[in-house]
């Protein structure tokens, strides 16, 4: 009887790795993508996807939260005290987990529509921060850029932890559960509603880049000089590329708010949602969303597997296991930018439908060598000149 109740046990433990592996995967993959979109394909180099993550945060602790208690006292039901900023961290335990989300509980539809109006919110304030970062950072050089957007990624941290207004300060707060009415396991649900849209953003993304917009941000990529010449406005694609990219990164925020159904500072630090997404960009190779797929399902399971199996680790090595995953990082990193800077999968050619690349590169001359026997004749300065025939089928 034990045995069978082992196995049991350890067959859910390994379904619960698989859900907790397939939700980081489609966090993180949200983020690549919208960073292989700005770097791998545009070359704006944005080193601050830490400050559209955390835009994400914000909106469910602190529009979402404030939309049901509003939701609420309309249908006269009494809330403890959150005006101030001290009854809004010290009640709010009290008013979300107890008396919103036993009102939710028989409102599915409310959390569903809750829901898409984080998101919907998000990704508008995710792209009023990328046009806000683009201000003073998109005329800078890529060093100058990336020294601008980490520090950005630093300010919206400080800015949360001392504002306790947007998620509770250093306390961290609650925040509504949009999936308090599924009656079995959150972390399946949630999962399955991240993957759903990492794979519209996927979609989304892919239509992007196979259009004509697409083509023009890899001219950017590839030489600006020579796209600004010819009348384009380089300052203004490469904001519209950070707006565009930025709205889709904090949904992760957002997802991940509802996940934990708790936000607070320290859940959004830039190692997290700057560094290793692009450590999976420059693993799975820039310029194509199936290298950000590969990276970032190795990233991930790496990852996840350290964390979960830590205990088994600590005999493995010198230094604590903690430390495991930051030298995971670096060596990683520092390999693929060796062995493989294309990564794992190199960006392929971009052919357009419809055109035949054959006849654009070939160029065919057929020369009457016998037309070079004739005598030379000298023009006024005395230079010789030699005759070509060119034939009637050259182009």
């Amino acid at each position: 009887m034990l045995d069978i109740l082992g196995g049991v046990v350890s067959l859910a433990g390994y379904q619960r790795i698989i859900v907790d592996i397939a939700l980081w995967f489609g966090l993180l993959l949200i983020v690549s993508m919208a960073l292989n979109f700005q770097y791998g394909n545009a070359g704006v180099p944005n080193m601050g996807c830490a400050v559209q993550v955390i835009i994400g945060g914000l909106t469910a602790s602190s529009i979402t939260t404030r939309l049901v208690f509003f939701i609420m006292q309309q249908g006269e039901i009494k809330l403890l005290p959150y005006s101030s900023d001290y009854d809004w961290v010290y009640n709010n335990q009290v008013n979300v987990n107890i008396l919103a989300n036993g009102y939710l509980k028989n409102n599915p539809l409310l959390t569903f529509s809750l829901l898409l109006f984080s998101l919907g919110v998000a990704v508008v304030l995710g792209s009023l921060m990328g046009w806000f970062i683009a201000l003073p950072a998109i005329r800078l050089k890529a060093t100058y850029l990336m020294i601008t957007l980490i520090t950005m990624a630093d300010a919206s941290q400080l800015f949360a932890k001392n504002i306790p207004s947007l998620c509770g300060g250093t306390l961290g707060m609650y925040v509504p559960d949009v999936f308090v009415w599924y009656p079995g396991d959150r972390g399946v649900i949630t999962t399955v509603t991240t993957l759903l849209i990492g794979l519209v953003s996927f979609f989304i993304f892919n239509i992007m880049l196979n259009s004509p917009y697409g083509r023009l941000m890899r001219s950017l990529r590839e030489n600006e000089t020579t796209l600004g010449s010819i009348g384009k406005n380089v300052v203004g694609i490469r904001r519209n590329i950070l707006m565009f990219a930025s709205g889709i990164t904090a949904l992760a925020g957002v997802l991940v708010a509802f996940y934990y159904s708790y936000v607070i500072d320290s859940n959004y630090y830039r190692g997290f949602w700057t560094y290793w997404p692009w450590l999976m960009l420059m693993l799975g190779g820039p310029g194509n969303n199936a290298g950000t797929f590969l990276g970032c399902a190795v990233i991930v399971v790496m990852r996840r597997l350290i964390v979960i199996y830590k205990f088994l680790l600590e005999g493995l090595f010198f230094f604590p296991v903690s430390y495991l995953e930051d030298a995971l990082l670096g060596a990683l990193l520092i390999i693929s930018m060796l062995f493989r800077p294309s990564g794992l999968i190199p960006e392929k050619l971009l052919y357009i439908g419809g055109v035949n690349y054959g006849e654009l590169v070939k160029e065919e001359k057929k020369v009457d060598w016998r037309e070079t026997k004739k005598p030379r004749s000298k023009d006024k300065k005395g230079l010789l000149n030699f005759s070509f025939k060119k034939s009637k089928n050259s182009s």
